[in-house]
């Protein structure tokens, strides 16, 4: 299963319909589509975080979607704690939405905690989570290591 099938078959399908499109169509629809909320107004995923993983995924923004689990925790929070319960052998990716959507190209799968990939819009923050950051470190990395347990 490619990032696009992972993405779709665990994530995308609870937000958008995919008939008839590719898995990298219905992935690009999916971040940049505007989706129901509660309220009954339409959002597009331009704020807060997403965890996508086999089972159940999470996003912090409140979709009337089902199938989605909805946690008002931080980014960082959110993927600490991920990172810290994680097995280790099941694919996830780390989403952090901002004003623009998150371009399909910046869409990686973490397999390993040797190579953490956070995807956004500005790029993608690849680093090994049992590494100390070095000053060329992003502020996620320098983020999550000053939160990982001890």
């Amino acid at each position: 299963m490619n990032t696009y099938e992972f993405f779709m078959a665990h994530f995308g399908r609870h937000l958008i319909d995919a008939t008839g499109l590719t898995p990298a169509q219905s992935t690009e629809k999916a971040l940049s589509s505007n989706h129901a909320q509660p309220k009954g107004t339409a959002s597009r995923l331009q704020s807060g975080w997403a965890i996508v993983r086999p089972g159940s995924s999470s996003l912090q923004l409140k979709l009337a979607a089902q199938g989605i689990a909805y946690e008002e925790r931080t980014a960082m929070e959110a993927f600490i704690e991920e990172l810290r319960t994680w097995d280790g052998e099941s694919p996830r990716i780390f989403l952090q939405f901002a004003k623009a959507p998150v371009p399909i190209s910046h869409l990686f799968l973490t397999v390993d905690r040797r190579l953490i990939r956070i995807c956004s819009p500005q790029g993608v923050a690849s680093f090994d989570m049992n590494a100390e950051p070095d000053a060329s470190a992003t502020l996620v990395q320098r983020g999550l290591w000053k939160r990982r347990p001890q």
